[in-house]
């Protein structure tokens, strides 16, 4: 009996231990939270990232006064806005800070709340263009309802040619590229897509796996810095998503694993 109880005492302790290690789904979403501390404090906090943001835009600047002109088709630059643009970080450490997931009503509320501040070299480079026979395209996927918002928040930071015709949101399809092509079909020549996704340079990466995207940086690896101009982003994006299959419908404790899964690790050897 004593070695029995002995056993079955040793079986729950093992369970208890076990029920310890895997976090509730509220811890593990706050897990998830505290991971992103280091880069939510990079993007804010460092020197190098306004360096980077910088470097991108004098790197536009160049590229789009070499684009060849096209006769009768006036150039245009298509940037996204959210972690191109303007910055919305604030909410990125909001999240961290309460263990909040993203969700649609918590993000229209920031965006409402018109406090996004500007990408170092933004503003300068907008202008630019407007001012040297460009036009530029916001084209973003916040959500259309929040236009309004959207607009005056732009408009307050200094952005030119911020208009209905010009800052084009998402009515229901994340998938840029039939905006991308309404731009083209309106008679202008696109010399310039500048982002911080995959997403923002065509559809072809579209809820694709990361196999698939760095398969694109490969094919068209001499349109980075030309035709292309990427703005850094270690807060989201779907790189994140692109670890796994439907990672966005899975639950938090599984979103970790997958994180952990995904590190190459040196063995210490």
């Amino acid at each position: 009996m004593k070695k029995t109880t002995m056993l079955a005492a040793s079986g729950l302790m093992a369970l208890a231990l076990t029920g310890c290690a895997q976090p509730s789904k509220q811890q593990a979403q706050q897990q998830l939270g505290q991971q992103s501390v280091l880069a939510v404090n990079w993007f804010q906090q460092s020197g190098e990232y306004q360096a980077l943001s910088w470097q991108a835009f004098n790197s536009a600047r160049m590229a789009f006064d070499q684009a060849p002109s096209l006769a009768g088709k006036p150039k245009a630059v298509i940037v996204d806005l959210d972690e191109t643009m303007i910055d919305n970080s604030a909410y990125s450490a909001w999240q961290a800070k309460n263990g909040q997931p993203f969700s649609g009503k918590t993000w229209s509320a920031w965006t409402q709340a018109r406090q996004a501040t500007a990408v170092p070299g933004a503003v300068e480079f907008a202008n630019y263009v407007n001012s040297h026979g460009g036009t530029m395209f916001y084209i973003s996927n916040r959500d259309q309802k929040d236009f309004a918002a959207t607009v005056e928040n732009l408009n307050k930071l200094g952005f030119s040619g911020v208009s209905e015709k010009t800052v084009r949101l998402s009515t229901g399809n994340s998938n840029k590229q039939e905006r991308f092509d309404a731009v083209k079909n309106a008679g202008y020549n696109v010399v310039l897509y500048v982002g911080d996704n995959l997403n923002d340079f065509g559809g072809s990466t579209w809820h694709q796996g990361n196999a698939q995207r760095q398969q694109f940086v490969s094919l068209n690896h001499q349109r980075f810095g030309t035709q292309f101009i990427v703005l850094p982003n270690p807060l989201y994006g779907d790189w994140e998503s692109g670890m796994a299959e439907n990672y966005n419908k899975l639950t938090p404790e599984q979103q970790l694993q997958v994180r952990e899964a995904r590190m190459k690790a040196w063995n210490g050897k």
